[in-house]
């Protein structure tokens, strides 16, 4: 069809071409006769490219059309397999019944319709039953993953000199600072939050022990002698850090608490380390008595070894708890 088109049209060209180059030579006009010869030509182009275009787009469709017949004769075949033609349409004793069937069977190149029987069972209820086991399954299997990895994106500080906390972490429990004694050779550096309820304790036979005591704050101030507290906090954010001289976290890491920075007092025997304890250095109400124990101190800068710029000779240490 296509090539007939284009054969037609090069007729037709040649006819016009024809009576263009008799008019020109008659007239003498050579040039315009070129003139109109290209722009003929440009034009048998245009309608050749359209006509091939045109072709291309119904082989590709007819194409097209042929794959979905294809497809469907296969999903025809499948259900044919599926169903046989007897069973889905039982032969009936009545002569009404029997006419049914036959105009059901020779429309069945037409279209076909399944009917089930009430007492047929679907196969496919064994499969949806086993799937939706196996999806239930998963759905709890990812459930405890989800729940494995929320436990890991957080993460347990404590707060020191506070009994709550912050509201961005939720409270395991609050205490006391206690831990060994300031004075004694060989102590245990660290501070501990003990907890003042539920305690569970033991009687001992041991001649030679740890020994543990509460803390005080040694402030000189109104903070003196007094019992400090503290609370072990789980932050919502997977990592804490204490900046010591700082009261701002650096970008992208969120403040939980500000304080000072305290210890033991150097002249002492036991060793200890340093802590961020909050500013408002919260003490347990009635603790006033001089017990001493695990001794707190404010930490202050002494230049020389220590940069003085930036750190000033004397000054009390600030801190700051941060999370992310």
């Amino acid at each position: 069809m296509m090539l007939s088109a284009i054969f037609l049209l090069t007729t037709v060209a040649g006819c016009v071409l024809a009576a263009q180059d008799q008019q020109g030579l008659q007239d003498g006009s050579h040039t315009a006769l070129v003139a109109t010869v290209e722009s003929l030509l440009e034009r048998i182009q245009g309608l050749e490219d359209l006509v091939r275009s045109q072709g291309q787009i119904f082989i590709s469709e007819k194409q097209q059309w042929l794959a979905e017949k294809e497809s469907l004769q296969i999903r025809v075949e499948r259900l044919e397999t599926l169903c046989s033609f007897n069973d889905v349409f039982p032969e009936k004793s009545t002569t009404d019944g029997n006419e049914a069937v036959r105009l059901a069977k020779d429309s069945q190149t037409h279209a076909r319709a399944v009917f089930v029987r009430s007492d047929d069972s679907d196969p496919l209820v064994p499969v949806v039953t086993q799937l939706t086991a196996r999806v239930n399954e998963v759905s709890a299997g990812l459930q405890t993953v989800k729940n494995e990895v929320v436990e890991a994106s957080t993460s347990v500080y404590v707060h020191w000199g506070s009994s709550t906390c912050t509201s961005s972490a939720a409270l395991v429990y609050s205490g006391e600072i206690g831990g060994s004694f300031f004075d004694t050779t060989g102590a245990a550096v660290n501070y501990l939050c003990l907890p003042l309820t539920d305690l569970t304790l033991a009687d001992s036979s041991t001649v030679n022990d740890a020994q543990l005591y509460g803390g005080e704050y040694e402030t000189q101030d109104a903070h003196q002698e007094k019992d400090p507290l503290c609370a072990v906090c789980r932050s919502s954010r997977a990592t804490n850090v204490m900046i010591p001289a700082k009261t701002v976290c650096p970008a992208g890491w969120t403040s939980e608490y500000i304080g000072w920075l305290m210890g033991g007092w150097p002249g002492h025997n036991a060793a200890s380390e340093f802590i961020c304890v909050d500013s408002k250095m919260e003490e347990r109400i009635g603790s006033e008595r001089n017990d001493n124990g695990k001794l707190l101190y404010y930490t202050v800068t002494v230049c020389g070894s220590l940069p003085c710029p930036p750190y000033v000779n004397g000054k009390k240490v600030t801190c700051v708890v941060c999370s992310k």
